[in-house]
This record gives structure tokens, C-alpha cells and sequence, in this order.
């Protein structure tokens, strides 16, 4: 069994091509050239976030969260119950942060690195854009904070790890 531990997850899908319609003259896959193929897109939101847009095979397009949903608090929980493998998925990072994101939760799984020091890493992990995305627990957070039904602040991990 593998966990999912790092992902940027979908906001939406959307039958409309957001490629064909910016940055090409066609209106569909017929004739937009297939800009998606050579151009990448982010929408960016009130926040000011960079949210990535990909598209499929079927030109649907999927926009992307900006801020990557991180379980590395929750890392030895998940070995304490058996959990043998993490799996972290990537969509908009360049190799250098690729190699940070995978360094961090390797070092946390090996105890070199605390679930906090690895929380700040992740915090300035870049977009293809250069922008630093963050993290969040989303529906990742342990199982003190599942029972205590809110997330709590970081001080709460650094007195659990």
C-alpha cells in the first residue's frame, strides 16, 4: 500500500481549452495547432497563486492548485501502521526543487530531518513561473488533529516531533 504524500490536486476540469483560446487562432483541436504542446499555462488567482492548466489527450483541460497538499507531519503515523510506500506527485516543478521535494521526505523518513524543518523546505518550492507555491495539509493531517477536528497551528508539531 502507498500513500499519497505530496500532490498538487485539481481544482477543476474543463471541457473548454484554455490553450486554443489564448494562444492560437483556432477554437478547438481541429485547428488550434496544438499550442498545449509547446506552451505552458497558469491562471492566476485572486491570491495572486500561480495555478497550472494541462491538457489532456481529449484537449479537456485540468487547472491544478498552486499550493501542493503535503502529509509530512504525518510521515511516521503512516509507518507505525504499516505503510511501506509514499508516492509524491509532481506537475510544474523544475529538476533542482524536484530534487529538494524528494530530499525532504526521504530525509524525514530516515529521521535526518524533522516533519517541521521539511514543512519550511516545502514552503519555498518553485512553479516553472519561479513562484513559490507553499504547502498545506488539506485532508493530509494526522490523526490528533482528524480527532481534534481542526488543524492546529506549528506549534503542535514541534512539541509532537
Amino acid at each position: 500500500l502507498d500513500v499519497i504524500a505530496h500532490a498538487h490536486l485539481p481544482i477543476f476540469h474543463t471541457e473548454h481549452c484554455v490553450f486554443a483560446r489564448f494562444l492560437s487562432e483556432g477554437n478547438s483541436y481541429v485547428d488550434c495547432g496544438h499550442v498545449c504542446t509547446r506552451h505552458t499555462v497558469h491562471l492566476r488567482d485572486q491570491s495572486g497563486a500561480d495555478n497550472l492548466v494541462l491538457a489532456d489527450m481529449g484537449c479537456r483541460n485540468t487547472v491544478f492548485t498552486a499550493q501542493a497538499q503535503s502529509g509530512v507531519h504525518s510521515i511516521k503515523e503512516w509507518r507505525d501502521v504499516g505503510i511501506g510506500r509514499l508516492r509524491v506527485e509532481l506537475v510544474d516543478e523544475g529538476p533542482e526543487d524536484v530534487e529538494q521535494v524528494i530530499l525532504n521526505y526521504l530525509g524525514v523518513l530516515s529521521g535526518d530531518i524533522r516533519p517541521r524543518d521539511a514543512w519550511e523546505n516545502l514552503k519555498h518550492i518553485r512553479d516553472s513561473n519561479g513562484r513559490e507555491g507553499g504547502v498545506s495539509h488539506g485532508s493530509l493531517r494526522n490523526g490528533v488533529e482528524r480527532r481534534a477536528g481542526e488543524i492546529s497551528n506549528n506549534r503542535f508539531f514541534e512539541d509532537v516531533y
